[in-house]
Formats: structure tokens, C-alpha cells, sequence
């Protein structure tokens, strides 16, 4: 239980590159949560729904609104979900005000229009 005061993990902010399967490099996902890519386009979610992972300690699984810029790849995206996650939890136990802890997590990303 959080007592007022007590330090807590705050939100998480994405920093990732997008590859395809190949893993060649198209784009990067960060904070918004936005996903840009290399022609510019990009989108903005916002959270509709999710649901646990099937996966131990991973992040869950998102239904994002997509709110789309550009002309490119991510022209015309209405929805993104977020679905294989693996890691991505938040460390266990308290935090020290100011530390920023990174957790390594995958996931698909499959873009709507």
C-alpha cells in the first residue's frame, strides 16, 4: 500500500525504434504515445482498451484511436494495437525520487486504417 508521500513508479515513457520482421529500421515510438516514421507520417493513440498479457511480466495489451499526420506510411491510421508484449513491467518495489529506471520490452504493432 502507497502511503501519501512515499515515492511510486510513475508513467512510462516509450523510446523504441520500429522494425520490420527483417529488422530493418522504419520509424521510432515515443512518448504520446506516438509512432513516426522515416517519411514523416506519424500517429498519436490514445487507449480504448487493453487487456493482461498472456505473457508473465509483460506490459498489456492495448486498443489505441489513432490520430494520423503525413502523407506517408502512417497516412490515414485510425487504430493500433499493441498484442505479443514480453517484459516491460515496471521493477519491483519502491523507487528513488529522480532515478528513471528502462525496461526492455517487445511487442507487435499492427496499424489500421
Amino acid at each position: 500500500m502507497a502511503v501519501e508521500g512515499d515515492p511510486a513508479w510513475g508513467a512510462a515513457k516509450p523510446e523504441a525504434e520500429l522494425s520490420q520482421a527483417e529488422g530493418h529500421v522504419v520509424g521510432r515510438h515515443f512518448e504520446g504515445p506516438t509512432w513516426e516514421a522515416q517519411d514523416g507520417s506519424r500517429v498519436v493513440g490514445l487507449v480504448i482498451d487493453q487487456a493482461p498479457a498472456p505473457e508473465p511480466h509483460a506490459v498489456a495489451w492495448l486498443l489505441l484511436a489513432g490520430q494520423a499526420t503525413g502523407s506517408g506510411v502512417f497516412a490515414g491510421t485510425r487504430y493500433v494495437l499493441r498484442s505479443d508484449t514480453a517484459g516491460g513491467e515496471k521493477p519491483a518495489g519502491g523507487c528513488t525520487p529522480g532515478e528513471t529506471a528502462r525496461v526492455p520490452y517487445t511487442a507487435s504493432y499492427t496499424f489500421y486504417r
